[in-house]
């Protein structure tokens, strides 16, 4: 099965210590800055964690990103269509549109997201997931 994991499957899965879940497996370019957002919200707003803790954390969890396929969409009416019909943002209506375009099963953590990529693309969250 392929599989497209957003930034809350990713980050969770990291969390979980579960990174074999999703190396090998894609993601989009756009999951790097968001994952980077998590971080900073960690560090910044709920002082989850230090900066230096939050640094070392980020750059382990790019770091694995580098063992997953990018795959983007070059359809931005479609993308901005499906976030307008469906009330969510671009960059969550970005992973549907992907995962529309390659055929893959989208990996979300995110209830909403997972509710409205259903009615698109099979849809599944990484408890779900077991590793290769």
């Amino acid at each position: 099965m392929s599989l497209l994991f957003d930034s809350s499957a990713i980050i969770n899965l990291s969390q979980e210590r579960r990174t074999e879940s999703y190396i090998d497996h894609a993601t989009t370019p756009l999951a790097q800055y968001e994952i980077g957002n998590a971080v900073w919200k960690m560090v910044n707003l709920t002082q989850a964690m230090t900066e230096d803790a939050g640094k070392q954390y980020l750059t382990q969890i790019l770091e694995t990103l580098r063992f997953m396929t990018a795959i983007g969409t070059d359809d931005a009416e479609t993308v901005l269509e499906i976030a307008s019909r469906e009330r969510i943002s671009y960059y969550a209506a970005s992973y549907i549109q992907a995962a529309i375009a390659s055929s893959f099963t989208l990996v979300t953590d995110d209830a909403k997201l997972r509710r409205v990529a259903a009615k698109y693309v099979t849809v599944t969250d990484s408890q779900h997931i077991q590793p290769r």
